[in-house]
Protein backbone atom coordinates (compact mmCIF):
# COMPACT_ATOMS: atom_id res chain seq x y z
CA UNK A 1 0.00 0.00 0.00
CA UNK A 2 2.94 2.19 0.86
CA UNK A 3 4.34 1.78 -2.52
CA UNK A 4 1.09 3.13 -4.41
CA UNK A 5 0.93 5.49 -2.28
CA UNK A 6 4.51 6.39 -3.01
CA UNK A 7 3.78 6.36 -6.64
CA UNK A 8 0.12 8.51 -6.71
CA UNK A 9 2.46 11.03 -4.81
CA UNK A 10 5.48 10.58 -7.85
CA UNK A 11 2.92 10.98 -10.50
CA UNK A 12 1.09 14.01 -8.69
CA UNK A 13 4.59 15.24 -8.62
CA UNK A 14 5.16 14.93 -12.00
CA UNK A 15 1.79 16.23 -12.91
CA UNK A 16 2.85 19.29 -11.03
CA UNK A 17 6.20 19.89 -12.48
CA UNK A 18 4.80 19.60 -15.83
CA UNK A 19 2.34 21.76 -14.96
CA UNK A 20 5.33 24.30 -13.51
CA UNK A 21 7.40 24.22 -16.84
CA UNK A 22 4.73 25.06 -19.03
CA UNK A 23 3.55 27.93 -16.46
CA UNK A 24 7.31 28.89 -16.91
CA UNK A 25 7.17 29.11 -20.76
CA UNK A 26 3.87 30.91 -20.72
CA UNK A 27 4.87 33.54 -18.32
CA UNK A 28 8.13 33.98 -20.56
CA UNK A 29 5.88 34.79 -23.69
CA UNK A 30 4.07 37.07 -21.17
CA UNK A 31 7.35 39.01 -20.22
CA UNK A 32 8.43 39.41 -23.55
CA UNK A 33 5.08 40.76 -24.96
CA UNK A 34 5.08 42.96 -21.83
CA UNK A 35 8.51 44.46 -23.52
CA UNK A 36 7.43 44.81 -26.65
CA UNK A 37 4.41 46.18 -25.61
CA UNK A 38 6.52 48.82 -23.12
CA UNK A 39 8.33 49.27 -26.52
CA UNK A 40 5.75 50.33 -28.24
CA UNK A 41 4.53 52.60 -25.88
CA UNK A 42 7.75 54.16 -25.91
CA UNK A 43 7.43 54.88 -29.90
CA UNK A 44 4.30 56.33 -29.34
CA UNK A 45 5.01 58.57 -27.22
CA UNK A 46 8.04 59.70 -28.95
CA UNK A 47 5.49 60.21 -32.29
CA UNK A 48 3.00 61.68 -29.80
CA UNK A 49 5.66 64.27 -28.89
CA UNK A 50 6.72 64.52 -32.44
CA UNK A 51 3.37 65.41 -33.66
CA UNK A 52 2.55 68.01 -30.91
CA UNK A 53 5.64 70.18 -31.52
CA UNK A 54 4.54 69.79 -35.71
CA UNK A 55 1.47 70.95 -34.89
CA UNK A 56 2.82 74.25 -32.99
CA UNK A 57 5.25 74.50 -35.75
CA UNK A 58 3.00 74.82 -38.15
CA UNK A 59 0.16 77.41 -35.72
CA UNK A 60 3.52 79.36 -35.74
CA UNK A 61 4.30 79.24 -39.13
CA UNK A 62 -0.05 80.16 -39.85
CA UNK A 63 0.17 82.81 -37.64
CA UNK A 64 3.48 84.51 -39.87
CA UNK A 65 1.12 84.04 -43.14
CA UNK A 66 -1.89 85.07 -41.84
CA UNK A 67 -0.14 88.34 -41.01
CA UNK A 68 1.91 88.57 -44.14
CA UNK A 69 -1.48 88.72 -46.44
CA UNK A 70 -3.02 90.55 -44.33
CA UNK A 71 -0.15 93.12 -45.00
CA UNK A 72 -0.40 92.20 -48.91
CA UNK A 73 -4.24 92.48 -48.27
CA UNK A 74 -4.06 96.34 -46.81
CA UNK A 75 -0.94 97.01 -50.07
CA UNK A 76 -3.29 96.01 -52.42
CA UNK A 77 -6.34 97.99 -51.32
CA UNK A 78 -4.18 100.59 -50.90
CA UNK A 79 -2.92 100.30 -54.65
CA UNK A 80 -5.99 100.00 -55.62
CA UNK A 81 -7.29 103.17 -54.37
CA UNK A 82 -3.93 104.83 -55.81
CA UNK A 83 -5.04 103.05 -59.51
CA UNK A 84 -8.37 104.43 -59.00
CA UNK A 85 -7.19 108.22 -58.26
CA UNK A 86 -4.82 107.41 -61.51
CA UNK A 87 -7.43 106.48 -63.70
CA UNK A 88 -10.10 108.96 -62.54
CA UNK A 89 -7.24 111.77 -62.89
CA UNK A 90 -6.71 109.63 -66.61
CA UNK A 91 -10.74 110.78 -67.84
CA UNK A 92 -10.02 114.14 -66.61
CA UNK A 93 -6.95 114.53 -68.80
CA UNK A 94 -8.62 112.64 -71.38
CA UNK A 95 -11.79 114.82 -71.40
CA UNK A 96 -9.73 117.85 -71.14
CA UNK A 97 -7.40 116.71 -74.17
CA UNK A 98 -10.91 116.32 -75.90
CA UNK A 99 -12.11 119.36 -75.15
CA UNK A 100 -9.02 121.18 -75.72
CA UNK A 101 -9.38 119.49 -79.10
CA UNK A 102 -12.57 120.30 -80.37
CA UNK A 103 -13.71 124.08 -80.83
CA UNK A 104 -15.12 125.93 -78.02
CA UNK A 105 -19.27 126.52 -79.37
CA UNK A 106 -20.80 129.86 -78.09
CA UNK A 107 -18.75 129.51 -75.05
CA UNK A 108 -16.61 133.74 -73.95
CA UNK A 109 -13.17 133.10 -73.39
CA UNK A 110 -13.48 134.04 -70.16
CA UNK A 111 -15.76 131.33 -68.90
CA UNK A 112 -13.43 128.83 -70.78
CA UNK A 113 -10.67 129.99 -68.63
CA UNK A 114 -12.43 129.35 -65.52
CA UNK A 115 -13.69 125.99 -66.08
CA UNK A 116 -9.82 125.27 -66.95
CA UNK A 117 -8.74 127.00 -63.54
CA UNK A 118 -10.66 124.78 -61.83
CA UNK A 119 -9.89 121.50 -63.62
CA UNK A 120 -6.22 122.53 -62.70
CA UNK A 121 -7.88 122.68 -59.42
CA UNK A 122 -9.22 119.10 -59.40
CA UNK A 123 -5.70 118.02 -60.81
CA UNK A 124 -3.09 119.85 -57.66
CA UNK A 125 -5.84 118.35 -55.21
CA UNK A 126 -5.40 114.52 -57.06
CA UNK A 127 -1.31 114.90 -56.77
CA UNK A 128 -1.88 116.23 -52.91
CA UNK A 129 -3.87 113.05 -51.92
CA UNK A 130 -1.68 111.03 -54.11
CA UNK A 131 1.40 112.42 -52.49
CA UNK A 132 -0.58 111.69 -49.50
CA UNK A 133 -1.03 108.40 -49.84
CA UNK A 134 2.86 107.75 -50.55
Amino acid sequence: MELMLDIVIIVLIAIMIGYSVVLNIKLKTFRDAQNEMATLVVQLNDAVSRAQSSVETLKKAALIEETRLKELVIKSRQLADELEIITQSGSNLADRIEQGLVPAQNVPEHEEFAEEGEEYEEDNEMLETLKKVR
